[in-house]
């Protein structure tokens, strides 16, 4: 398994990108931001999308530049991307919601019709990095996961993360679905050869389901939030989440034709409610209270949201990432079909 350092995989991302036909801009903001997911240990969002994106690219791609403003007030705008790439137009959105929230206290932006948005918890985290709260909430991701009660593909995996901000260090950050398990965590079990664990899918029969092929044949379903026992939660919630959603970016509410893919961007400017100082000194209090409690057994110590993030990109930017084999044979062949150089990996 090759390990390579992040900058060189940045550096393969951007080139292939850009050779694939991608705005230098926005192949820059790409590449980045796929490679940060891998430093964060989120393989799932990370450089195995080289390829796809790439490949994608190929076919056709839409700049941000070709948006369509459908509104836009002093606390909201709304944008139909035309297929612009997912993660350059939360990008944009997650900085424009910041120039609303310096003006409005509170500023909003929302996007329809855009491909992969990629790893959420990137977006909040830059709101968070202008010292506001930030919040992204989508009605997106495949229609994998079954509702409580039940094996049928009905909900979507839709992600939401939030962020706050901290004094001299990375935000404290929460990116999770309300489906027990991401997408893109079976389809790296399944890049890697492993077993999925047991509680992830369920087959109509409701027994888990642990052969990640029967995913892709469809005939497993991701489990909402809280499993078998306690679905009714993460049920709850993604229908919710729809419910706010969908309506409110006009992309419209998940149906089984159509609907869903959209996102809403939420900066809240703390100097617009109560003394910066104060808040910072508060939550980092908080968080340090709430990790001082007394580990189980086998437990190193408790994180609050984002410190385990925080320690895996230190231990990644000195030792390297570890790319599947698999993964690495992909980019090789878009590589290769760009004329792209790859770049000398000491085996």
């Amino acid at each position: 398994m090759p390990v390579v350092q992040h900058h060189v995989l940045e550096r393969l991302a951007v080139d292939v990108f850009t050779a694939a036909g991608i705005p230098g801009d926005e192949a820059r903001v790409i590449g980045s931001h796929i490679v940060t997911a891998n430093l964060l240990g989120h393989d799932s969002h990370g450089v195995w999308y080289i390829s796809r994106y790439g490949g994608q690219a190929l076919e056709g791609y839409v700049p941000w530049s070709e948006r369509e403003v459908l509104r836009d007030t002093p606390l909201f705008r709304l944008s139909d991307g035309r297929g612009a790439h997912g993660i350059v137009a939360l990008t944009r959105a997650a900085l424009e919601a910041v120039d609303k929230a310096r003006a409005s206290g509170i500023g909003m932006a929302g996007v329809r019709n855009v491909t992969h948005m990629g790893r959420l918890g990137a977006y909040p985290a830059l709101i968070a990095e202008r010292g506001m709260i930030g919040m992204v909430w989508t009605n997106t991701g495949g229609l994998a996961v079954a509702p409580f009660g039940s094996a049928d593909r009905r909900l979507r995996l839709a992600p939401v993360a939030y962020a706050a901000p901290r004094r001299n260090a990375p935000p404290f950050m929460l990116d999770m679905t309300f489906s027990v398990v991401a997408g893109g965590k079976i389809e790296q079990k399944i890049v890697r050869g492993e077993s999925v664990p047991e509680g992830w899918l369920v087959d109509s029969d409701g027994q888990y389901v642990t052969d990640g092929e029967r995913y892709h044949e469809q005939e497993a379903s991701i489990l909402p939030l809280g499993g078998l026992q306690f679905g009714h939660k993460g049920h709850g919630l993604g229908m919710m989440m729809e419910m706010i959603v969908g309506p409110l970016t006009l992309a419209g509410c998940t149906d089984g034709h159509g609907g869903g893919g959209g996102a809403l961007v939420t900066a809240i400017d703390v100097a617009a409610f109560t003394d910066v100082d104060a808040y910072l000194d508060e939550v980092e209090s908080f968080a340090a209270y709430v990790s001082s409690a007394e580990p189980l057994p086998g437990v190193e110590r408790v994180y609050a949201p984002g410190e385990l993030e925080e320690q895996t990109r230190k231990r990644r930017l000195q030792h390297g990432i570890d790319v599947p084999e698999p993964t690495w044979a992909e980019i090789t062949e878009i590589a290769d079909r760009l004329n792209v150089p790859m770049p000398s990996i000491a085996p």
